[in-house]
Order: C-alpha cells, then structure tokens, then sequence
C-alpha cells in the first residue's frame, strides 16, 4: 500500500487545486471526497484536481472525484481534473465520466 497525500493550493487567482499522490482506494477515498468538499465551500473561482502522482485509483476513488465535482457544481465552482494517467483516463472513460471532469467549465 503506498501512502496517500493530498495538498490543497490556493492560487493568485483565487483558483484551488487539489494535488493528490498516491493510490485513491477505500483506505483514503472519503478523505478526498471531504478535501473537495471543503474547497467547493470556500467558493473559489475554479477546482483543478491534479492526478499526476496518482498511481492507482479504485471505483470508490472515482467516486469522490465524482462526489466532488457534484459538489463544486452545486457551489457554482468550475470544476476540472488534469494530468490523469493512461490509467486513470482508461478508468475515467469506462464509467463515462472522462469528458465530465476533464472539461475545463
């Protein structure tokens, strides 16, 4: 099991992005839903969620990517995934959702 970290950065812009790093499985899944929750909360002018570092994610993790975008919506936060891995877009684009949180709204 790799460790899992994720930062939140508030931009000049007054953008967030969410870094992650890691596996997002169940052990950690609920952890980055409540991260992206609380940074739709604050109203920034957009969410990036960063998955560069990302090495595995689980149907559980994409689920509080999805959580998480539901979220920012509800806020009137434009919300945006970048840098996903082949993996991770191969996830991504088998439940529909690539196109959703890659769109840069």
């Amino acid at each position: 099991m790799t460790a899992t970290l994720i930062n939140t950065l508030r931009g000049s812009d007054g953008g967030i992005a969410v870094e992650v790093r890691g596996e997002v499985d169940i052990a950690n899944a609920e952890r980055l839903r409540q991260v992206l929750t609380d940074a739709s909360r604050q109203r920034p002018t957009r969410l990036v969620v960063d998955l560069l570092h990302v090495t595995f994610i689980d149907s559980i993790g994409i689920g509080a990517l999805a959580a998480g975008y539901n979220d920012a919506r509800r806020w009137g936060v434009p919300f945006t995934i970048r840098q996903a891995s082949p993996f991770i877009v191969t996830q991504l684009r088998q439940t529909g959702l690539y196109d959703i949180l890659t769109a840069d709204r």
